[in-house]
């Protein structure tokens, strides 16, 4: 019996929609649902760090895989397998260089073998942005965004879509050359993008607040955040340990994994004992419509997503099957006949 699966390379999974965010916020909101209702596995991501210092993230790298499987309608299980390297960008290179394999639950045969970089940053701002959807207060028509990366673009892919009232969108990211590139991007409509000179310049008066940065170290205190706005954590150091503590409500993916990571922000709360696990909500049992979520306009919201298994599988699943649809990528054969039964 010969078996085939479908190799997908980052031109084929953008080919097969990897960049549609309306479906990527559908796909992980339908995700983190059936995560909150016990429908998947997420096993604790494994973690090659080349240092035990915490910012070592940041400065030195990692590799992480993380295996994952989705019920419900994507019903399958995967690996994502991610090197973050923070030296590339000086060699022409992302940072993060991801692939995902998918396995049929069932049988274990392999499915597809594809780029997962593209997939991964997807749904990364897709979080996000569901996020700000349930969460941010009603007429938030003012983002301060920190770094110009890629997280950064497809943060802004999904927060412009989903902040129906946004107005204006702060940049800044320390080469200014980086947050003038992003502020253009060859756009003609939606809300303005305005370059800003520093990072407290860009968050103060802001009704959601999104660092995405390599900072090395924590520098966004809970003084700069206004009553009433939405701060969301996708890097790990930005945010002091002081927000959490601030905080009316506490939001996580999962909060297992969000404390089982020493650099991240409510991990790093629950160190200092300002913390407790049982006080954190995760989105999924937001979004499902078992808590209610924000409850005042003036209640200050912390949402720290770590990034889960489950959100690439989920989404790599979706555009596995375009790309079986629209017959893009190669197939290639593991074997013909196995060598042993």
């Amino acid at each position: 019996m010969s078996v085939r699966y479908r190799c997908l390379s980052q031109e084929d999974v953008v080919a097969a929609g990897g960049l549609d965010m309306g479906a990527c916020l559908d796909v992980i909101a339908e995700t983190l649902v059936l995560h909150h209702r016990g429908e998947t596995i997420a096993p604790m991501k494994a973690v090659v760090h080349w240092s035990d210092e915490l910012d070592t993230d940041e400065t030195l790298g990692r590799i992480m895989a993380m295996p994952a499987y989705v019920g419900g309608d994507t019903r399958m299980a995967g690996l994502k397998w991610i090197p973050s390297v923070p030296s590339n960008a000086a060699h022409g290179l992302p940072r993060g260089i991801g692939m995902i394999l998918l396995s049929d639950p069932d049988t274990g045969l392999p499915r597809a073998v594809m780029d997962g970089t593209v997939v991964s940053a997807m749904r990364t701002g897709a979080v996000s942005g569901l996020a700000a959807r349930a969460l941010a207060r009603d007429g938030a028509a003012v983002l301060g965004l920190l770094g110009a990366g890629v997280q950064a673009r497809t943060q802004l892919l999904a927060l412009e879509r989903t902040l129906r009232g946004l107005e204006e969108v702060r940049i800044f990211d320390p080469v200014r050359e980086n947050a003038e590139a992003l502020a253009g991007d060859g756009r003609t409509d939606g809300p303005s993008r305005v370059v800003v000179g520093s990072a407290e310049e860009a968050v103060r008066g802001c009704d959601v607040v999104v660092p995405a940065t390599m900072a090395p170290a924590p520098f966004l205190p809970a003084q700069w955040l206004g009553r009433g706005s939405l701060a969301i954590s996708v890097s790990s150091l930005d945010f002091e340990v002081d927000v959490a503590a601030a905080a009316d409500l506490l939001v996580a993916d999962d909060v297992e994994h969000e404390t089982g990571h020493a650099g991240r922000l409510f991990a790093r709360a629950e160190a200092e004992g300002v913390l407790e696990r049982s006080s954190v909500v995760e989105l999924g049992a937001i979004l499902a419509g078992d808590h209610p979520g924000r409850t005042r306009e003036d209640e200050l919201v912390v949402v720290s997503p770590v990034g889960l298994g489950i959100e690439d599988v989920a989404w790599a699943s979706w555009v596995w099957r375009c790309a079986e649809e629209r017959g893009l990528g190669s197939e290639q054969t593991l074997w013909d006949e196995p060598v042993w039964r």
